[in-house]
């Protein structure tokens, strides 16, 4: 059974229940209403009993016959039966003979009252009261046939059944068509998720989802934008993945291709005796340690961009340091001022350690011989500040992508990984990566939320 016939029969079997229910009450509120009536009709009749008497006697006097009291009378659809006292127990009736209470009713002694009996194989309602204003104990009985009301009793019934199956047709048929609405975005979402799932398309998106569809902004609505972004990020990673292969390919290539030169070079030769086996065997190190480096630069990056980091509260202006310090050992040249003010953000400390040792090492690679490379460190933000050429314009909106490299740094070592894995670090770790660049040089900015600022964090230290 399908999603939107599940409502519609859920509607419908609640409607149903609830109209059942109260045409039940109903019904038997009717019911009720009428044995009311039917008790107030032979109370009406009873006290009638002492006129209808009257007359009796009226038309015997007229004639040598005696009046029959026994004879019961019909008013209406009641029939009345009257007992001139005195009353005694045991006198016949149409219902039984009487008995001690019907005497003492009669007398006055005890109060009116109704009752359920059979007469000739028939159920009748019966009220038996003392005759009114009599002086001679006197007894009435009214009576009426229980059935008497069947067929008013089974119209109702029969009116409230149709009304109840009525009901639930006509709940069952909105609830379709409200379904049909409510569910149609399910209904592209499915057959959006089935045509992915069989053509690997993942540009498709869902049309009441888009900006220029209906869709809502309730659970259905938010569920079909959910499933557009979802969508998106998919295609977007797996185009990023695919240009990654592609980029990585291409990029490994070059290295491989000149480490098997080398190598066939000194198979071919004369081996290590060859006068220039040293210089392959070097080439061949450097190759290989570029490809190392190649390696371990695209297993970061997809560590950074993909998985969750590892945060807690370090010292950036320590890490920092280290980071320096580590840059100053391996490129002894170089000439680095640091300012490092006290600062304590809430980050993955190899990630950003790794970031703030590319944005050094970029800088030295740029700046002329001679020259300084500056690095400040103060609330949250680490700058480093080279004396190069500056970046061109058309550069600026690539320099964070991966494997590219401006026309002129073809020339010089490197993948075009480094300011990559920089953005990727900033954007894992809730940062920003800025830059400002001119004819005297550029200043990369690697900012994070500080958890407390360079005064208060001083203070806390003298303390």
């Amino acid at each position: 059974m399908t999603l939107r016939n599940r409502v519609s029969v859920a509607a419908a079997v609640g409607v149903l229940i609830v109209v059942a229910a109260v045409s039940c009450v109903l019904y038997f509120s009717y019911a009720a209403s009428l044995r009311s009536r039917v008790d107030a009709t032979l109370v009406d009749a009873a006290q009638q009993a002492s006129s209808i008497t009257q007359r009796i006697k009226q038309s015997a006097g007229d004639s040598r016959s005696i009046p029959e009291f026994g004879t019961p009378v019909i008013v209406g659809s009641v029939e009345l039966q009257l007992f001139l006292g005195p009353v005694a127990a045991g006198q016949p009736t149409q219902f039984g003979p009487l008995d001690s209470r019907d005497a003492e009713v009669a007398e006055g002694a005890q109060p009116p009252y109704f009752a359920d009996a059979d007469g000739g194989g028939h159920q009748f309602r019966v009220y038996t009261a003392a005759m009114p204003g009599a002086s001679d104990a006197g007894l009435v009985r009214t009576s009426r046939a229980a059935n008497a009301d069947n067929g008013a009793l089974r119209n109702a019934a029969l009116l409230l059944a149709g009304l109840t199956v009525a009901a639930a047709g006509v709940t069952y048929s909105a609830a379709r068509l409200a379904a049909g609405r409510i569910l149609a975005p399910i209904a592209e979402l499915t057959a959006t998720a089935e045509h992915v799932a069989q053509t690997r398309d993942l540009t498709a998106r869902l049309r009441s989802a888009g900006p220029d569809g209906d869709g809502t902004n309730d659970e259905v609505g938010r569920l079909s934008s959910a499933f557009d972004t979802m969508l998106a990020a998919l295609h977007e990673s797996v185009t990023a993945q695919r240009q990654l292969v592609a980029d990585a390919s291409h990029e490994l290539r070059t290295p491989l291709t000149s480490l098997t030169t080398n190598l066939d070079l000194l198979e071919d030769g004369a081996g290590l005796a060859d006068p220039q086996a040293p210089a392959l065997v070097r080439a061949a190190r450097e190759q290989a340690g570029e490809l190392d480096q190649l390696i371990t630069d695209l297993l970061d990056l997809a560590r950074y961009r993909e998985s969750a980091p590892h945060r807690e509260a370090v010292r950036l202006d320590l890490l920092t340091d280290q980071a320096v310090q580590r840059l100053c050992q391996r490129v002894p040249h170089a000439i680095i001022e640091a300012e490092l003010h006290p600062c304590l953000v809430h980050v993955d400390p190899a990630a950003v350690d790794h970031a703030v040792s590319n944005l050094v090492d970029n800088a030295i690679k740029w700046s002329p011989p001679d020259n300084e490379v500056r690095v400040v460190v103060v609330n949250g933000r680490v700058s480093v500040s080279d004396h190069g050429l500056g970046i061109a314009q058309e550069d600026l909106p690539h320099i964070f992508e991966r494997f590219y490299r401006a026309p002129d740094a073809r020339g010089m070592p490197g993948a075009g990984l480094g300011l990559a894995i920089v953005g990727s670090v900033a954007q894992a770790n809730q940062g920003t990566v800025e830059v400002r660049t001119g004819p005297g040089g550029s200043t990369f900015t690697l900012a994070f939320a500080p958890l407390q600022n360079a005064g208060e964090f001083s203070a806390g230290q003298q303390e």
